[in-house]
């Protein structure tokens, strides 16, 4: 029933998505975490936690929202190129609970920030594959990544993202290549000469250099909930990813191409992990598309729908009572 519901995209179902969502919140609103300390030289959320690190309530707030706003720009990714069923806000709810998974998830953070920027870099890819000579789209790709570095350092990495998107589809000039390096640089080529008129262009490369020099760098110990929550999430995906790899999809050759642009995150987000650092809670974040994807073709095509209901609804009120305790014991 709950599947079936969700099958369909009205306000109704939007209306109860942020509802859900809501719940899973409702611990940062009363008590909310703090936005993790910038780690690398990250200018754009170092200004962005300069404004709102000593309000983290209106952090969390903001944060709700841009996970709102995500979730329905995704779903119309995946219902526009047909990834997905079409008219479907099934996407969308799994997103907001995916995103909801850890307390300390529940307010502005470098990777929900940066998931922002995905949806515009993926929208520019997937409309690449029918209109390959507009190398305005791979140059926005090139320069939101860029934007991208400016909040998440480990982003950077996700350029190749977009090389591995020209040799799926098989459509990437040299011209395109150029194209999407200049988008990548131009935004560096600015901070530079700001760097360099302030005089601190020699300290911000040294720091540049010295954070992708620290490798596999991670916090010694991780909290028990995380790796509870994380590995039943990780179960999920796992069932997910097997069925759809293995069960036929009446997909076009195109549908294919986007859906394995889209599977490739997954690699990236595993590649990119080697220097999340402090963030590796918050660095998870970005398989959550591709998870979303995979988890709504596999739900939507169930015959029988009701022990899967059973496994999500044990599943959301995991993450509820997660992220319920562990503000009332840990953020007093």
């Amino acid at each position: 029933m709950i599947i079936r519901f969700f099958k369909s995209s009205f306000f109704i179902q939007y209306f109860f998505i942020a509802l859900i969502g809501f719940s899973l919140w409702t611990g940062a609103f009363l008590t909310p975490v703090s936005m993790p300390v910038p780690e690398g030289p990250v200018p754009l959320y170092g200004f962005i936690y300069g404004v709102l690190h000593d309000f983290p309530r209106l952090a969390s707030l903001l944060a709700f929202i841009l996970i709102l706003v995500e979730a329905y720009g995704f779903t119309q990714i995946f219902s526009r190129h047909e990834m997905v069923q079409k008219n479907a806000s099934l996407p969308a709810l799994i997103f907001v609970v995916l995103m909801s998974l850890l307390p300390e998830m529940l307010t502005l953070n470098p990777v929900n920030l940066v998931l922002g920027l995905m949806i515009i870099i993926v929208h520019h890819l997937l409309i690449y594959y029918n209109k390959p000579d507009h190398l305005d789209r791979i140059f926005a790709a090139g320069f939101f990544t860029s934007i991208g570095g400016f909040i998440y350092m480990p982003f950077l990495i996700w350029f190749l993202f977009i090389i591995i998107s020209f040799l799926v589809f098989r459509a990437g000039s040299w011209r395109a290549w150029l194209a999407s390096f200049i988008g990548l640089i131009t935004p560096y080529l600015y901070l530079f000469t700001w760097y360099f008129w302030w005089d601190e262009l020699l300290v911000k490369i040294r720091a540049f250099l010295d954070f992708f020099g620290n490798l596999l760098v991670f916090p010694t110990t991780l909290p028990i909930y995380f790796w509870i929550t994380t590995g039943f999430t990780a179960l999920i995906g796992i069932w997910g990813f097997i069925r759809y790899q293995t069960r036929p999809h009446e997909k076009t050759v195109e549908v294919r191409a986007k859906t394995s642009i889209l599977l490739w995150t997954l690699v990236f987000t595993a590649i990119s992990y080697l220097f999340a650092g402090a963030m590796i809670l918050y660095h998870i974040l970005l398989a959550i598309p591709a998870l979303t994807m995979i988890l709504s073709v596999e739900l939507s095509e169930l015959k029988k729908t009701r022990p899967a209901e059973v496994i999500l609804i044990f599943y959301y009120l995991i993450i509820l009572a997660n992220n319920l305790l562990i503000h009332h014991f840990f953020y007093p």
